[in-house]
């Protein structure tokens, strides 16, 4: 809803009146409200029209009085009356009055000042005229010390914008930036099942530079060899990084270290010493063994409690992957043991064959497990990809998505996709559902890197 807080004008009385009218404060001037002073009043226009209005008055060098504060019923719980309310205080806070008095007959109205603005009560006055609630005999008096509520009002404010954040369900409070998080190869996908996967350490620069373009700030690093294996060779995972911090450097790169093709720390953790424009930003870390239908991923406690320490002694942030609930539950004991802390990023992977299945009630299941001061993104496994996706956007998660999950576009599996091409339709709809899409500055803040 736009509108904008003005000085009134003579020529803005008659409209000032109509929206008095409806609430009973149309008798101006009357042995209860002097004429219009327009130095001390506001309006609020929406499409040049005067919606609301709102006034005060001086009565001494540090005492001032509100006089008439109103919006048309049809726009109450707007933010159009508080905005005027902020408008007048302020002018008073320049001026240097220190206490001011406002009369109320309607309960809403007294409630609402207490709520907002840290008024007390302190007295009745007898009214003499027909003005405002005509069955309310007195005027409620409040004052409230405005010198106090401006000292301490951006204290508040950041105050109840955090709460709100880690609280508040969407839409009644605006998610964070959505970080994408792409992972463009994996350990699976082949030339001969799709043409798009990039395997080269050209191809994967390339891919990495395409997608971050396209809103991507976090990419999933696999290495592949010159036959289009998976390696682990730290060669591969230096020449890529270096590559893309030197066309992309505020993207995040994140290595894998897993335990599908690879079972000794040794080969899992090489890319986790690279240094200086090579050294990663994050890398995985899957938190249980588990069998994907091509074979299984072996991760021992004693593995993945290993490759975390190596992690923190190297300054390389987690990206912790969970498939089932046992695995937020190692999360949980790698913390209690200070092998991890801090901000932690979760990956949740669903739609496996036996881990947490694709389902709405899963993933808030899982999300709502996770230990405080963590951050979520949600993938599905081939066609639960875009579902997940949409579902994590809608939930104030965060996304990952890319050929590693799912090498089709369509649930019928007619259509390769294209990296690029899938996170294109996840900016696409994030916009629709009014989700912006973060900055690579905004992805380290909320990551803590």
């Amino acid at each position: 809803m736009q509108f904008n807080i003005q000085p009134a004008k003579p020529s803005d009385f008659d409209q000032i009146l109509a929206v008095l009218t409806p609430w009973n404060m149309h008798h101006i001037p009357s042995p209860e409200m002097e004429m219009i002073d327009f130095d001390t009043f506001f309006v609020a226009k929406m499409d040049g029209k005067i919606v609301g209005v709102s006034g005060y008055k001086v009565l001494s060098k540090e005492e001032g009085k509100t006089t008439l504060l109103a919006v048309y019923p049809e726009f109450q719980g707007s933010g159009i009356g508080k905005a005027l309310q902020d408008k007048r205080l302020e002018a008073m806070h320049q001026a240097g009055i220190k206490s001011v008095t406002t009369n109320a007959d309607r309960h809403d109205i007294i409630v609402w000042y207490k709520k907002h603005y840290g008024y007390k009560e302190i007295g009745k006055v007898k009214k003499i005229a027909s003005f405002g609630v005509d069955e309310v005999r007195e005027w409620t008096t409040l004052q409230m010390d405005v010198k106090a509520y401006f000292a301490h009002k951006k204290e508040e404010e950041t105050k109840k914008e955090r709460y709100i954040l880690q609280n508040d369900p969407h839409p009644l409070s605006p998610y964070p930036p959505l970080i994408i998080n792409a992972c463009l190869t994996g350990m699976v996908p082949t030339k001969m099942s799709t043409r798009y996967v990039p395997i080269s350490v050209d191809e994967i620069v390339e891919d990495a530079i395409r997608v971050y373009d396209a809103g991507v700030r976090i990419v999933h690093l696999h290495a592949r060899d010159k036959d289009g294996k998976p390696a682990h060779e730290v060669r591969y995972y230096e020449e890529m990084i270096t590559a893309i911090r030197q066309e992309r450097p505020e993207l995040v790169c994140c290595v894998t270290t897993s335990g599908r093709n690879f079972k000794g720390i040794k080969e899992r953790s090489e890319a986790l010493y690279l240094s200086g424009k090579a050294k990663p930003d994050m890398a995985s870390l899957t938190l249980g063994s588990l069998n994907f239908l091509s074979g299984p991923s072996i991760n021992a406690l004693d593995t993945i409690q290993e490759l975390a320490m190596i992690m923190k002694e190297q300054g390389i942030k987690p990206e912790l992957e969970v498939f089932d609930m046992g695995m937020i539950n190692v999360a949980k004991y790698l913390e209690r043991h200070g092998i991890i802390g801090g901000k932690k990023y979760f990956n949740l992977l669903l739609g496996n064959i036996n881990t947490a299945p694709a389902t709405i009630g899963d993933l808030a299941h899982l999300s709502g497990a996770l230990p405080s001061d963590s951050i979520w993104a949600a993938a599905g496994l081939g066609g639960f990809q875009l579902p997940m996706n949409v579902a994590a956007i809608v939930a104030g998660g965060h996304v990952r998505v890319g050929i590693e999950d799912a090498i089709y576009y369509d649930y019928a599996q007619t259509k390769p996709a294209a990296n690029a091409e899938l996170v294109d339709r996840i900016v696409r709809i994030a916009k629709e559902l009014q989700r912006p899409i973060a900055t690579a500055n905004e992805t380290r803040t909320m990551l803590g890197i």
